[in-house]
């Protein structure tokens, strides 16, 4: 018997995936957890934009690629912010048509699903950043280990790593800021 794997570790539902930009991530999210958003990572399309720019316009391109992508906004939503984007690559799109045909993709669409939850959790969902620097220092940590004796003492040390290391250490907000879109469940 086949199953997806979070699926078979009983995972019931999922509501958001917070992905980079692979292609078609979101076609495979959508086949098992139907329900869920998909989110794609925000830095992962500012890098992308960044390399089809000349270095004169970096600057100003990242500043107004900051305006699009705001965090703090609680009025703000998705339809506002890909109103936004359209603003962004007419404006750049004219100087740079790879920047124009960004604008008339309905996936980017899936660059603003952070805008659709309480503006006090979106810097921790609209990129996949501080996930990708915890699997480097699970990859560096395990490297320099070699082998370990069982799953037990692989999941204490990464377990370890994950409590231990100062870049995790910013501020989370609660996570029941978000109660529209997530029923919080304790496990008993």
């Amino acid at each position: 018997m086949k199953c997806e794997i979070s699926k078979c570790r009983s995972q019931e539902s999922t509501n958001l995936v917070v992905s980079d930009s692979l292609a078609a991530i979101e076609d495979s999210v959508w086949r098992v957890y139907p329900e869920a958003e998909v989110q794609l990572c925000v830095v992962h399309l500012e890098r992308n934009v960044q390399k089809r720019i000349k270095p004169a316009d970096k600057a100003a391109v990242g500043e107004d690629f900051r305006e699009v992508f705001r965090t703090d906004d609680s009025s703000d939503n998705p339809e506002k912010g890909w109103v936004r984007w359209q603003w962004f690559t007419q404006k750049w799109g004219k100087k740079y048509p790879s920047i124009k045909s960004m604008g008339e993709n309905e996936r980017y669409k899936l660059h603003f699903t952070y805008l659709g939850f309480n503006y006090r959790i979106r810097p921790m969902i609209y990129t996949t950043n501080w996930i990708e620097r915890l699997n480097r220092d699970y990859k560096r940590t395990t490297r320099m280990r070699g082998a370990l004796p069982n799953p037990e003492a692989t999941m204490l040390l990464l377990g370890h790593v994950a409590m231990n290391r100062k870049a995790y250490l910013r501020k989370v907000p609660k996570l029941d800021y978000e109660t529209r879109k997530f029923a919080w469940q304790e496990e008993g």
